[in-house]
Parts: structure tokens; sequence; C-alpha cells
């Protein structure tokens, strides 16, 4: 029994955390992958971890002081925001090439983290920790802090659906740098796009659809990490891409109505 309680307590954190990113990101995710912008999260999630880099390295703060975590934040949003504000505007302007662009400047920013990082000592390890992320080590302040931002996320999204063509670029850009500080750039992609690949068959509730596709991943991939000491990111990613490719199966003979 004590195990158990164990478990549950090491897990509890991470699966909370990969509730509330379930929610917000695959209703997200399936906008994305209607406006065929399919590299747009790896931009802005990758501009998000270049602010927490860029503020890392230009301050004199601690990195584990209360100071320096929201600074990070801070600067990812703003780097975020900045990002998604461009590309909203190039949006109807840049056409076909769009998608190049995303990819472009997704190449640059990271780029310039690794040049940012590249004389401190603890550089691979920064780069690392911001790309795997540390859902594992998620912790119930870290979730108090995010929730009421991702309830709010959620709620705005659903409840002003006429208005979602204005919000999706500032909610994406608010949504990023949390879920970057908490599950890394990586598994941010793939709680976007997975969902939003496997449930393209499925004509209705394919939010739902999603959302427990994402859950069921995140339970299978931290069950995973747990058992065979694997990375916990990584590991949530290959359950994403397993689960996610078998609903896809399952449904591609054609849509499905539920």
């Amino acid at each position: 029994m004590e195990p158990l309680i164990d478990l549950i307590s090491l897990l509890a954190p991470a699966f909370v955390a990969g509730v509330f990113i379930s929610l917000v990101h695959v209703p997200l995710g399936q906008e994305v992958l209607k406006r065929n912008i399919i590299f747009l999260d790896l931009a802005v999630a990758q501009f998000a971890a270049l602010g927490m880099i860029a503020f890392q390295t230009f301050t004199i703060f601690d990195e584990y002081s209360l100071v320096a975590g929201y600074g990070r934040l801070g600067a990812g949003l703003a780097a975020a925001i900045t990002c998604a504000i461009i590309f909203h505007f190039l949006e109807k302007k840049s056409g076909e090439y769009q998608e190049a662009l995303i990819g472009c400047a997704f190449v640059l920013a990271a780029s310039v983290g690794l040049l940012l990082v590249s004389n401190s000592p603890h550089g691979g390890e920064e780069i690392k920790n911001i790309l795997e992320g540390q859902v594992l080590w998620t912790s119930w302040s870290h979730i108090i802090f995010v929730t009421p931002i991702f309830i709010a996320v959620f709620i705005v999204w659903t409840f002003f659906q006429n208005k979602r063509s204005f919000l999706f670029y500032p909610l994406f850009a608010i949504t990023i740098p949390f879920s970057v500080s908490m599950i890394g750039v990586y598994l941010v992609f793939a709680s976007l796009i997975f969902p939003a690949l496997a449930v393209v068959n499925i004509t209705r509730h394919k939010t739902l659809a999603g959302i427990l596709i994402s859950i069921a991943s995140y339970v299978l991939g931290l069950m995973g990490s747990y058992l065979f000491d694997w990375p916990a990111g990584p590991t949530i990613v290959a359950s994403l891409a397993f689960i996610s490719l078998v609903v896809h199966l399952i449904f591609r003979q054609g849509k499905i109505e539920d």
C-alpha cells in the first residue's frame, strides 16, 4: 500500500498538469491544423524558450530564486507575444510563404538560444531542460499558479467562438510560455498536434475525443517513465504518437459520427 501512495504522490502533480495542458492545447492544436500553420507552435514555443534563456543569461539573479522564476516566465511571455503578433500581421500578407517564414523563425530562435548559452558551463543542460521539460518534477505551487490562466484560456476559447479568428494568436501566445516552463518545447508541440491529427476523421465531439487521447497519453507516458526510469517528456511524446496513431487508424476508413 505504501509504494502505491508514494507513486500517486510522485505522479499526481504531473498528471494534473497534463490534464490542464490537454484542456488548452487540444482545441488550440485543432485550430493550428485548420489554419495549416503546423510549425507556428514550435516557433512560438522556441521564442518563449529564447526569452527565458536570454533572461537567465543577462541577469544576475540566482536561477533558483523566486524573482528569477517569475522573470524567466515574463521574458518568455514577452518573446512569445512578440512572435505571435508578428505572424498575426503576416498571416494575410505572406500567403504561400507563411509556413516557410514560421520555419525560419523557429530555426533563428533556436540558433540564437544556442549562441547565448555557448559560453555557459551549464548551457547544454539548460537547452536540454527547455526542450525536454521537467514535467515529472512539476510542483503543486506551479500548477496553482498556472491553473487560473489555463482555465481562463479554455473558457474564452469555448464561449467566444465567434471571436476565435481574433483571439487565436493572443491566447496562443499567452498559453505557450507557461506550457514550455512546465513540459518543454517537444511536449508542447506533441500535445498540440498529435491529438489534432488523431481525430481528423471524427466529425463530432472532436475536441472531447482529442482531450481524452491527450490525457490517456499522459497517463501511459508517466507510468512508462516511472516503471522503466525513462525521461518523462520524451516518454509522453512517444505515448501521444502511439495512441494518436492507433485512434487515427481505427477511424481511417471514413469520417465517423459519434
